[in-house]
């Protein structure tokens, strides 16, 4: 009778605390808001994660880029084009201190020393970093349409007809030798690295100041980078070989056994 009495107490506090727990949910709804970075599918950044670095810009092939399966390890010769533009998603960097950069849309590997970069936001506020300052908020009300630039005098437009959703606020500010006024937001709508002009937010004419030459993704010692290229090398021929003595002595067999029988 106790053992009876105990079981339907059990499952009456269940009920109780199972109501408490829908009135608190759908009572009082919880607004949660999150930065989502997609994760690539690809089979070494699966297993070495936990190694790689957050990169998301695009860079610039030199004339002599392999596409590499996985960081030391390549299995051909393909290369990417002299001069094209690959995303970089993540970056892994090896026991040798080597950086090799995810291609994600590729889904090949790359090393960043045979990689460019061209003058953007970040290089821009580590030169100005003396005369970007922080003050008063400046407020863009909902709605406000603006021109969004990779950086202040660039000549490069990121978005012609950016807008905010809702009241959004600047604190972040630079003035050019022009005396334009330029706000910066480090993220806004999943877009990282705004710079509007806040003195004329529709000028699209706004001409690049100066032009800067290409920056290597990493400064590595030329003979560090040939040695990796060589091994790689070496891997596709030990790869290959055993391949081709396997296949002619499967040839053989099937002649010796099948045709010239």
């Amino acid at each position: 009778m106790e053992k009876e009495y105990d079981g339907k107490r059990k499952i009456f506090l269940r009920m109780v605390i199972s109501a408490c727990i829908s009135v608190f949910i759908f009572g009082y709804p919880l607004s949660v808001s999150a930065d989502v970075i997609f994760e690539p599918d690809n089979n070494f950044y699966g297993k070495h994660s936990d190694e790689c670095t957050y990169f998301n810009r695009s860079c610039i092939a030199g004339s002599d880029t392999y596409l590499w399966d996985a960081p030391n390890l390549v299995t051909g010769s393909q290369r990417a084009q002299e001069g094209e533009k690959i995303y970089i998603s993540y970056v892994y960097t090896d026991k040798d201190g080597i950086e090799w950069g995810l291609a994600e849309y590729l889904d090949q590997w790359i090393l960043m020393a045979d990689l460019y970069l061209e003058y953007g936001s970040p290089e821009f506020m580590e030169e100005h970093s003396g005369e970007i300052y922080e003050d008063e908020p400046y407020l863009l009300s909902g709605g406000t349409v603006f021109v969004s630039w990779s950086y202040p005098e660039s000549g490069d437009i990121d978005q012609a007809d950016a807008s905010v959703m809702d009241d959004y606020e600047i604190t972040t500010f630079y003035t050019d030798p022009d005396g334009r006024l330029w706000g910066y937001s480090a993220y806004m709508y999943g877009t990282r690295d705004i710079w509007i002009c806040l003195s004329d937010m529709a000028d699209t004419n706004i001409p690049q100041r100066e032009e800067h030459e290409l920056i290597p993704a990493q400064e590595v010692d030329a003979s560090q980078i040939a040695a990796v290229k060589e091994s790689g090398q070496f891997s596709v021929l030990f790869l290959i070989i055993p391949v081709i003595i396997i296949a002619g002595i499967a040839g053989f067999l099937i002649w010796r056994f099948w045709i010239r029988k």
